[in-house]
């Protein structure tokens, strides 16, 4: 798909967030940034973007919730005009210990990445001819998981099964696929010794940075023949 002039709605724009946006912009593409509580980020974001000449809105939403989502759709069409892509990275990262971890800390979870995730794709695709759905996953979900992240990570699960879902159902116009981040950007509340263990086990042994995932957004975007895959970006990690 050429992006000059699409319309691709991004949710969350900020760290990663908003490089895959000014990325997005520089190849033609106009941007609609949904944000829950970051809004001076998307409004920033949409600044830089409006900046390369193409058009930027930022618009409020929690995606969580079905009225939400499709409030915010029917804003967007009405202010682009057409829906031909979506990006969808908004989630949360909570440390939650084993001792600590409820059937209401996994709803919460599910609500936010994994329900988000699939209602947003099925009620954006409504929308969409010959479209893109990219989703968020983690290298970890299903491979390696750690401790202390139980329900993230069985939301995070569930994204990569709800992308091989839709790409056999919205085939053959919409192509859906995914995006494992590995070590991208450094937390900045890593010790150092928590750093080192996690280069140790990546074997390209450092952070990506956050132009990497813009680069495998630009891949599914741009690719008119791939659809319902898991893509890792994790320097490797995955394989370690």
């Amino acid at each position: 798909m050429n992006l000059k002039e699409k319309t691709i709605i991004l949710t969350g724009a900020r760290r990663i967030g908003q490089v895959v946006a000014e990325e997005l912009a520089k190849k033609g593409a106009n941007l609609a940034i949904t944000y829950r509580n970051s809004k001076e980020e998307s409004e920033a974001t949409c600044q830089a973007c409006i900046a390369v000449g193409v058009k930027a809105e930022p618009f409020m939403a929690d995606l969580s919730k079905e009225e939400d989502i499709k409030r915010v759709l029917t804003e967007i069409k009405q202010s682009f005009g057409s829906i031909d892509g979506l990006v969808h990275m908004a989630a949360n990262y909570p440390k939650t210990p084993w001792s600590e971890v409820t059937g209401e800390t996994l709803d919460q979870e599910y609500d936010i990445i994994t329900k988000s995730a699939f209602e947003m794709g099925r009620l954006a695709s409504q929308e969409m001819k010959n479209g893109r759905i990219i989703f968020i996953s983690d290298w970890a979900a299903n491979r390696a998981p750690y401790k202390d992240y139980a329900p993230y990570l069985v939301a995070k699960g569930a994204v990569e099964t709800i992308t091989r879902v839709l790409a056999v159902e919205l085939a053959p116009d919409i192509t859906v696929n995914a995006i494992a981040p590995g070590p991208i950007l450094k937390p900045p509340d890593l010790s150092d010794e928590e750093d080192k263990e996690a280069l140790s086990r990546t074997p390209l042994g450092r952070w990506g940075g956050a132009e990497e995932i813009a680069k495998a957004v630009l891949f599914f975007m741009e690719s008119d023949f791939t659809t319902g895959v898991i893509l890792p970006v994790d320097g490797g990690r995955s394989i370690a």
